[in-house]
């Protein structure tokens, strides 16, 4: 079965046409590493977008959206985008920072003083960079992730009894965090988390590919999603081996059963996006026509904690040097990844419908293409 999947991939990854024309050599060379990597990986569908000096220059799609109806993936086809809803969430805090109505160092009690007051030391700099210290909520163990509570009051009282850590001496990925930068966003701009996102990041820029909902919201046009990850015997999570790390399936890949439907996680991974979305979201966003140019950059600076020492994180996203290029990167659901190499002015994005398909593999191959001094017909498809 695993094999006459993956064979019917391979047939169909070259059908999707482009919306963008690249160079031809280029495009050629893009399908390869995709459908190489697709068939490897037994990725069913996948989108992709590169945005070369301010200009979409390649956006495709290839696969299926589902295996099980034989839907194939289209540029209008969309994708859970999970933690990657967080950059959307960390452009809109500096957008209020922007206009003087937050600061990155104000705790978090100024603007929610019900929470705990052990809470107070905790900033918005700190959730942004995962450096708060503060409780988790939800159990995270890399695969399987479960709301500690069924409701937003549950979850606040269990909370309140956790302990917190010194904030700014340890980067721990934290999802409370976020939940409460949504709480902030509402709070100060009066209007709910998700329609401020809509309303001041979305609309001005014509975005209508972006939706929200969880796996148990009805998503007209979202791919299906599927994991490469071993379900356990009785299909109830995903296995783990002795060491705590996540079990890559011997027979194929499966129709992933995560089932998260909190409200108060929208912040941190309510989105789902089409690659049409994604690509005139992040054009946008890197050409500083959402925040400013050195907001971005704020974002994207590693995090320095108190003994001195970088974190993975900046604010809301991730950097590190490559052959001597800064690479700015966010991604979610081990499904998606995004990286842009500023002083390139070059951003790849893959969106797919199977968790663990390593996209950021993928987006290495893909920025390879097009940075590569032995590919010429790079510099031919931007022009």
């Amino acid at each position: 079965m695993a094999k006459r999947i993956v064979s019917m991939l391979v047939a169909i990854v070259l059908l999707q046409a482009p919306l963008v024309h690249a160079n031809s050599s280029i495009e050629l060379k893009v399908d390869e590493v995709v459908g190489k990597d697709m068939a490897a990986r037994h990725t069913p569908g996948a989108s992709v977008a590169v945005i070369k000096d301010g200009k979409v220059v390649l956006e495709k799609s290839y696969g299926l959206a589902s295996i099980e109806l034989n839907v194939p993936a289209t540029n209008a086809t969309l994708y859970r985008l999970a933690s990657t809803t967080k950059e959307f969430t960390g452009v809109a805090i500096m957008t209020l920072v922007e206009q003087g109505s937050i600061s990155l160092d104000d705790s978090v009690r100024k603007y929610l003083p019900d929470l705990p007051a052990s809470w107070a030391p905790v900033t918005i700099r700190h959730c942004l960079s995962h450096t708060s210290g503060l409780p988790d909520n939800v159990v995270d163990d890399m695969v399987n992730v479960l709301p500690l509570a069924g409701t937003r009051a549950d979850l606040m009282a269990l909370l309140a009894q956790k302990p917190v850590k010194a904030p700014g001496t340890s980067m721990v990925y934290n999802q409370t965090e976020y939940m409460l930068l949504g709480d902030i966003i509402a709070r100060v701009s009066g209007m709910p988390y998700e329609r401020y996102v809509d309303e001041r990041l979305l609309k001005p820029l014509g975005i209508t590919g972006l939706q929200w909902g969880d796996t148990w919201t009805l998503v007209p046009g979202r791919a299906s999603l599927y994991t490469a990850l071993q379900p356990t015997a009785d299909h109830s999570k995903l296995q783990l081996d002795a060491k705590g790390q996540p079990v890559f399936s011997t027979n194929g890949i499966h129709p992933f059963g995560s089932k998260i439907a909190t409200d108060w996680l929208n912040p941190a991974a309510g989105l789902n996006g089409s690659i049409q979305a994604m690509a005139t979201w992040e054009n946008a966003l890197w050409t500083g026509k959402v925040i400013k140019p050195e907001s971005l950059a704020l974002m994207a600076k590693p995090y320095v904690m108190r003994d001195g020492k970088t974190g993975d994180f900046g604010l809301a996203l991730m950097q590190e040097n490559q052959q001597g290029h800064v690479r700015v990167s966010t991604g979610g659901g081990a499904a998606v990844w995004i990286t842009t190499i500023p002083d390139q002015h070059l951003t790849v994005i893959v969106l797919t419908n199977l968790q663990a398909s390593q996209p950021y593999k993928l987006v290495s191959a893909i920025l390879d293409v097009y940075t590569r001094p032995t590919h010429s017909g790079a510099a031919e498809a931007t022009r």
